[in-house]
């Protein structure tokens, strides 16, 4: 485990993923100093190892198999999980003789009786691909397979360097890293090792194996998955959570060809638009609907290089699971629709195509507006994360996804050719997107949902009855008196969807234990789909058509001119060394350029010193730099001027990177001696000039808003985040209730028009708060307002109604039940993840003025729209509105923002006083040696996991330097912590798959939190497991070097300044201190100064006051901490002290009841107002 530790103490990650046709490993970590020794190429090296000389030893495949175990039983209830793995289990090509796309031609006689069975194909789409105890021990070992032995040869088979590709991103010249890596991975073998003295000849290697297309894959053998008797059939399966999807799955040719020009994803495009004229639109005008995504996606199994799964997946209301076979009915008329323009191909009204043959196809501006726009949003990316960007690239790489070298960067994302290919999008719609060619999945709770169901031991085989079905991959049929005929689920009866006596008992899908029942789908049926897929338009009735052109393609990229007395220089943000006469001696001291301005035909820069001192220089011979404006050249470290008419020299020491801010470094290595290295403390940029962060720009009338202008990503993009606080949000459930159907109201409203938005990369949201809603509108800036002033005019069209009773004019007949119906479902299912439900239920304890999900449930149901409106109206009377617009927008757009939203809310508008805003108190955990034990179910009452969460409270946060200081060091007991917490309790004690600590701040309250999810141990033994890891790691931080200490240290430091990857996460970053009142823009930077005085005795100090259970004395020592724990319902120890309920229906209650217990034991004793201290704000 040194490779995990080494990582961790360096500030870095690593996880690894396998998918259909390969495994992907990556890792990541901070670079050093300009060599690289000490974190960079040691980690390469470290890496490197696994592929040469792996130890692959039985206890640590034994430890990686409860793992996979504990990882499965975490996934075990996710219902896309549960679904895709029926489909795995019911293609048809589940054979184990690998016969590899031959159909049922041949009979075969297995047991001499003279009985002949058909002889299936073989698929590996069929197989179990998650993987657990049972598939990866169990039942190879019961059949006599050593799977050890068998993991060491497919490690020999297919871990070589012709079956591998490589990925390496780091600062430095392209030369040493090819250096490095040659250095690193030359012994890795070209070929398949030798395996017990014999050649493993694996015919299935990338470079030994056949071709498709011209592209040599894995798995070239195999076509497509599902065997024809597989579809025309309807899968009727129960979910786990409560809603009703209809997935219908086209199978068609692996899409990976044609990169160029992208014909699947055209035709997602289309059948998946939402504006109007679109199969949502038209579900939604009949209620049958609320949501509708279309593509092939982007996992192993749905885009593989033997196939592709082209999904339409629609959310269905409760009317719609009656209307099934109507919605299926909707889709195909038009896919008949596309058909017929198809064919009679893009032709205009004024032109005369008589005596010409017409040209098949759509209108060429659908695949011009789709190409630039996939040029736009590529070109203006941002960069990302370095761990998605060496991930895409090395699939990118991968054979079978057919991309040629040059296309490696781009050949995912962009449309080549001039014009779609019309001769794959005619195959896809004239010969798979037929009725015969569909798999149809509808997963609906109204059937009922796996927890109505008895797991039952017993369960008979399908024509004797009496012989018991391991868990071998065959499915099994669950008794028919298990089903409830009345589930009673989302608060009606079930309709007569189908006869449930006459569809006899449902099938099981063995690994996940999903039931589902199947039938063909009727003649009468298909052949109702197939007339209305035939080439002709559809009814008027139903108002298909295709997707309109799209009024928010952006058309202006131009970057807003900075003002002139902070404007751009090459020399901005630059490092340097300045050479400054100090009595009789010339020194060399280093600074960083923070501003630019001209000034009397004078070219300024303002210095900022290692001690923090500013100065400005005039710039001699500004001219020069006028070539490092445009792309022609750039300017690099070494390049040297003067100042002030040549009395100071100064030379270039570190240039910044895109998106980068100012950089401070203490020297380059060609001419200092004082680099840093891996042990050394990061240099620590000055703090940013006033210009450089958000400006209070805007404050009158309860309305306040911040402007900050980009100058570190330079691309035409914007973000405009703006915060609702709301009166009476703290009053009732009822109020937090209503406020998140307004907004669920709202965003349906707004959906076609957002949606046409999107496709133009201009992203928008509204979202219920605590203390009111937020919305946000993100993306190129061309257009931006013009969205967000849509946005406030439906939200604001709800105010100013006092005395109404119906809903505004914006809101159609027939959307507040459908609305109402999706918001009752979605928290319906609140808590059904045991690991996020303990966290939720901690902050349900400590915030009393949030409602749980339950209570607002309750307070929703049976509402009525009068009764709706009147709260609304309550709710919305007075604001306090702030807002965020950062990006490409100069003042004046922060001007014109301001008007938009004064506009929207001035003819109603009436402020909200600072004395009424909710409040945020968060209460205290008790000060005692015992702690307050917080007991509850899953709300699966299936749910096997376990989860056990360990909260410590540590005092206030008022940014004060003590409290920055209290803030630093729990990020570092988290760092120091967080490995060793795993890999003692996770990987060697397999307690189970997620075991993590991390720091929390709760509107203003520091503390830590300690979790474990685990199916096979007690809550007790796992909350007791933390206490006694906390007990014995004081001795190894006693014993923990000073240089270790540092290592932990520096490694923090750099995280906490590490440039933010894109335009959205620096405005996620300042938005967040907006929005909780802190307003500390460069709060990592003081952070890091912190650091710097920061001794390894202060840590043990706060860890004894904080974490350690015991007094100097030995005994039991109080400490403010709170115990969750959310029992499940395993066989094993997992589910002892699981509370007893009465049925699923009372769980929200209980849940309800204990928080309650929980304010009253603590005496509803909160921090108070916490008063943040001053910052430099304007």
């Amino acid at each position: 485990n040194a490779y995990d530790a080494f990582l961790s103490k360096c500030g870095g990650d690593d996880n690894a993923y396998t998918d259909m046709e390969h495994t992907l490993y990556h890792y990541c970590v901070p670079q050093d100093g300009s060599s690289g020794e000490k974190t960079v190429w040691k980690a390469l090296e470290m890496f490197s190892a696994f592929f040469k000389c792996p130890l692959l030893g039985g206890e640590m495949a034994e430890r990686e198999l409860n793992a996979v175990e504990s990882e499965f039983e975490l996934n075990k209830k996710d219902d896309d999980c549960r679904l895709s793995q029926v489909m795995s289990a019911t293609c048809g090509m589940d054979e184990n003789a690998p016969i590899m796309g031959k159909k049922y031609e041949k009979e075969v006689d297995e047991s001499g009786s003279g009985e002949k069975k058909p002889l299936k194909p073989f698929h590996p789409f069929a197989k179990f691909a998650w993987g657990n105890m049972n598939s990866l021990k169990t039942e190879p070992e019961s059949n006599g397979v050593n799977v050890m032995e068998e993991l060491r040869k497919f490690y020999h088979a297919h871990y070589y360097a012709r079956n591998m590709r490589l990925v390496v991103l780091a600062g430095f010249e392209l030369d040493e890293i090819q250096r490095r890596v040659v250095q690193h991975f030359r012994d890795v073998p070209a070929n398949p090792r030798m395996c017990n003295g014999d050649a493993n000849n694996n015919n299935n290697d990338v470079d030994g194996g056949g071709s498709v297309n011209g592209t040599i894959t894995n798995l070239h053998p195999y076509k497509l998955p599902f065997h024809p008797t597989s579809l025309a059939k309807l899968y009727r399966i129960l979910p786990v959570q409560h809603h009703h999807t209809l997935t219908l799955t086209w199978q068609i040719p692996s899409v990976s060809p044609h990169h160029r020009s992208k014909p699947a994803d055209y035709l997602a495009h289309l059948i998946g638009h939402e504006a109007s004229g679109s199969i949502l639109a038209a579900l939604k005008e009949r209620g049958w609907a609320t949501g509708l995504t279309a593509g092939t996606g982007e996992d192993g199994e749905a885009d593989a290089s033997t196939h592709a799964l082209f999904c339409l997946q629609i959310s269905l209301s409760k009317c719609g699971i009656g209307r099934w076979e109507d919605v299926v009915g909707v889709v195909f008329s038009y896919i008949g629709m596309l058909k017929w323009h198809f064919l009679k191909g893009p032709v205009e009204d004024d032109e005369n195509t008589d005596g010409e043959e017409v040209k098949e196809g759509l209108a060429p501006w659908i695949h011009q507006e789709l190409k630039s726009i996939a040029e736009l949003s590529y070109r203006y990316a941002d960069e990302g994360d370095v761990t998605d960007i060496v991930e895409e690239v090395a699939e990118n790489m991968a054979p079978w996804y057919n991309l040629p070298e040059e296309r490696i960067l781009d050949g995912a994302s962009l449309l080549f050719d001039d014009a779609v290919d019309t001769v794959t999008v005619k195959s896809l719609l004239f010969d798979y997107f037929t009725p015969e060619n569909t798999r149809v999945d509808l997963m609906s709770s109204l059937f009922g949902r796996d927890a109505d169901f008895d797991d039952d031991d017993d369960v008979l085989g399908e024509e004797e009855k009496k012989e018991e079905v391991e868990d071998d991959g065959t499915i099994r049929l669950v008794d028919a008196d298990a089903v409830d005929d009345n589930p009673n689920v989302d608060g009606v009866e079930e309709p007569p969807l189908f006869d449930k006596e006459q569809a006899g008992p449902p099938l099981i899908e063995p690994r996940f234990g999903t039931k589902f029942w199947v039938e063909d789908l009727s003649q009468d049926l298909i052949q109702r789909w197939t007339d209305a897929a035939k080439p002709q338009l559809p009814s008027t009735e139903l108002a298909l058509d295709l997707p309109p052109k799209n009024p928010y393609i952006p058309l202006k990229f131009d970057l807003k001119p900075l003002p002139a007395d902070d404007s751009e220089h090459p020399l901005l943000n630059c490092s340097v060394k300045v050479c400054i006469s100090v009595g009789r001696k010339k020194s060399w001291f280093p600074a960083a350029i923070t501003k630019y301005k001209t000034e009397k035909k004078s070219h300024r820069l303002s210095l900022s010193y290692e001690d923090e001192g500013e100065k400005w220089h005039v710039l001699d011979t500004p001219e020069t730099y006028d070539k490092f404006a445009g792309e022609q050249e750039t300017l690099e470290v070494g390049h040297e001027g003067s100042f002030d008419g040549g009395k100071i020299k100064f030379r270039v020491t570190a240039v910044p990177r895109e998106g980068e801010g100012i950089v401070f470094n203490y020297g380059d290595s060609g001419h200092d001696d004082d680099v840093e290295d891996g042990a050394a403390f990061p240099p620590i940029p000055p703090a940013a000039p006033v210009s450089r962060l958000p400006l209070l720009v805007h404050d009158e009338k309860s309305f306040k808003l911040w402007h900050l202008q980009d100058r570190k990503f330079k691309r035409p993009l914007a973000d405009l985040r703006i915060q609702f606080v709301c009166e009476g949000m703290n009053d009732s459930a009822l109020n937090q209730a209503c406020m998140a159907l307004f907004c669920k109201l709202c965003n349906d409203a707004l959906a076609e028009t957002c949606y046409l938005a999107s496709v133009c990369e201009l992203g928008s949201s509204l979202y219920p708060t605590d203390s009111g809603f937020s919305m946000r509108v993100h993306g190129f800036d061309h257009n931006l307002l013009d969205l967000g002033r849509e946005v406030l005019r439906v939200v604001m069209g709800f105010r100013g109604r006092e005395g109404e009773c119906d809903l505004p004019k914006t809101i159609k007949d027939g959307r507040f039940d459908a609305c109402l119906e999706v918001q009752l479902r979605q928290w319906s299912n609140a808590g059904m993840d045991a690991s996020a439900f303990s966290a939720t239920l901690r902050l349900l304890c400590i915030r009393p003025s949030v409602m749980s999900k339950f209570a607002k449930l309750k307070a929703l149901e049976g509402i009525t729209v009068s009764k709706f409106v009147h709260v609304m109206n309550k709710i919305l009377k007075r604001l306090s509105v702030e807002a965020f617009y950062h990006g490409n927008a100069n003042c004046k757009d922060a001007d014109e923002a301001a008007n938009i939203i004064t506009e929207a809310l001035t003819r109603h508008h009436v402020g909200l006083p600072k004395k009424k805003l909710p409040t945020k108190l968060v209460l205290k955990a008790k000060y005692a040696i015992d702690h307050h034990l917080i007991v509850a179910p899953t709300i699966d009452p299936k749910d096997p996991n376990t989860a056990v969460e360990v909260y410590f409270q540590f005092g206030k946060d008022d940014n004060s330097s003590d409290a920055i200081r209290q803030r630093v060091l729990i990020d570092l007991l988290e760092q120091i912590l967080d490995e060793p917490l795993y890999n003692q309790i996770r990987t060697k004690e397999t307690f189970g798959y997620e075991v993590s600590c991390g720091a929390r701040w709760t509107y203003g309250v520091l503390g830590m939190s300690f979790r474990v999810v685990t199916a096979c141990k007690s809550a007790e033994e796992a909350s007791t497991r933390i206490d006694d890891f906390l007990k014995s790691f004081r001795s190894e931080l006693e014993s923990m070097d000073d240089e270790t200490f540092m290592e932990h240290l520096v490694g923090l430091a750099k995280n906490k300044l590490e440039n933010f990857d894109s335009l959205e996460e620096e405005t996620g970053s300042h938005w967040s201190e907006i929005t909780e009142g802190r307003y500390d823009f460069e709060a990592y930077r003081k952070e890091v100064l912190m650091m710097r005085t920061i001794s390894k005795r202060q840590l043990i100090d706060v860890y004894d006051e904080w974490l350690y259970p015991l007094c100097e004395n030995g005994k039991p020592k109080k400490r403010r901490r709170m115990v969750l724990h959310i029992i499940g319902s395993g066989d094993g120890p997992a589910s002892l002290g699981r509370p007893a309920i009465e049925n699923e229906k009372t769980v929200g209650d209980e849940i309800d009841r204990l928080l309650h217990q929980f304010h009253a034991s603590v005496k509803k004793e909160s921090w108070g107002r916490i008063a943040f201290g001053r910052v430099n704000t304007v």
